[in-house]
């Protein structure tokens, strides 16, 4: 034990023979993993922001279904005919932070032409409460609860069938009971997705509307969608298929997994690059002090016990390092939790487009505890490697190892 504090008390007081730059490496290895930390953080809160924003929206953490409503092998195709009601739905804690729509792909008809698009009929308080979907009508208003035959378009598509806000449009589908399905409706408002591509292809009815325009009874629906952001968990409803958005939205998950999985990426290069640098400065470090090694030597001082010296002094300047550092990142990830940042600064003021949808988040940042000991490791293994080749240097250029 006395030897091991005297290799202590030796190692710390060669940390400090060069003080500037035993200065220059602690602050790379601080600043470098106060970065990483706060990177981290940032690509973590930036994917939840976002994508609660997006899901916020319209599509929902999850859609409570029929099990034969969406395609196995693609949740983009859906079974029309077949619906569910609440009496089917096990845990009634859903009710609260869901809502029923219907969903039937139909044809609109203005002035100028007839275009396919996807009517969805909804309960347009409960929207209203849940989701963003009435902030993004622009033009005109919103649905109203106590009437009837109303319809939102995007903006897009009001654009190329040629109508305009008081103007009927001419609806055709196919109802539940096989008949063909016609109605006129009056358009009250026009979306605004910032260009997206469901301003073409989406339309928006009362709930009652749809279901009459179905021929469907006013307990049925298609589509029980929850926007309970806070819980991610998936509840288990006996006979009815729980979807969560990452099947019927894959693009939209796969680009925010190939963001996280990015910027890990880039974090292992941040390290890699400091590693050498670091490497290269222990090199002139450790030949600097050649002497020092052989007259240890000489003295008796076995060539493993310099070598376990040299560990312990980049260790310790590791340490050091990992708790600055560390406590500069989570200062920095707390400031931007008090001070969230616009992603528009990384976009040149111009909004995020996705899925469709335009999005505007401020990104809030919540620390993951896990990073403030995956990233230390992380450190400490390109640390260790940093050591390999000068300690083997040193070793060899000593002619007096015992």
């Amino acid at each position: 034990m006395k030897a091991f504090i005297f290799l202590l008390k030796f190692s710390y007081r060669n940390l400090w023979r060069s003080p500037k730059r035993t200065a220059i490496m602690l602050l790379s290895l601080a600043i470098g993993t106060g970065f990483i930390i706060w990177d981290l953080n940032f690509a973590n809160s930036g994917s939840k922001e976002v994508m609660k924003e997006f899901l916020a929206q319209y599509a929902g953490e999850y859609h409570v279904t029929h099990l034969d409503y969406y395609s196995d092998k693609n949740k983009k195709e859906f079974d029309n005919f077949q619906t569910i009601s609440d009496d089917e739905i096990a845990d009634k804690r859903i009710l609260a932070t869901s809502t029923r729509r219907v969903t039937a792909p139909v044809f609109v008809s203005g002035e100028k032409k007839t275009l396919g698009v996807l009517l969805t009929g909804i309960e347009p308080e409960r929207e209203k409460a849940l989701t963003s979907l009435a902030q993004a009508v622009t033009t005109g208003r919103f649905l109203a609860p106590e009437a009837q035959r109303e319809i939102i378009l995007g903006k897009r598509l009001a654009r190329r069938i040629d109508v305009k806000i008081g103007d009927e449009v001419a609806v055709i589908g196919q109802a539940l009971d096989g008949s063909v399905a016609n109605d006129l409706m009056t358009v009250v408002g026009l979306l605004d997705f910032g260009g997206g591509d469901l301003e073409e292809s989406l339309a928006f009815t009362q709930l009652a509307s749809a279901q009459e325009f179905l021929a469907m009874s006013s307990d049925s629906y298609h589509q029980r969608i929850d926007f309970d952001m806070k819980d991610d968990t998936t509840p288990v409803l006996p006979g009815l298929a729980v979807t969560k958005w990452e099947e019927i939205l894959p693009e939209i998950g796969i680009s925010v997994q190939f963001v996280d999985n990015f910027t890990w990426i880039v974090s292992f290069i941040i390290v890699i690059v400091i590693s050498l640098g670091l490497s290269n400065t222990l090199m002139i470090t450790f030949l600097e002090r050649e002497q020092e090694f052989q007259t240890l030597n000489i003295i008796g001082a076995k060539t493993s016990w310099v070598a376990t010296a040299l560990m312990i002094e980049v260790f310790m300047l590791g340490s050091v390092a990992v708790i600055v550092g560390s406590g500069l990142g989570h200062i920095a990830t707390t400031l931007c939790y008090y001070f969230p940042i616009d992603l528009q600064l990384f976009t040149g003021g111009q909004p995020i487009i996705m899925g469709g949808l335009s999005i505007q988040p401020l990104v809030r940042f919540y620390p993951v505890i896990s990073y403030y000991w995956k990233v230390p490791l992380l450190i400490y293994f390109f640390l260790g490697l940093t050591m390999i080749y000068p300690l083997i240097r040193v070793i060899r250029r000593s002619k007096n190892a015992i």
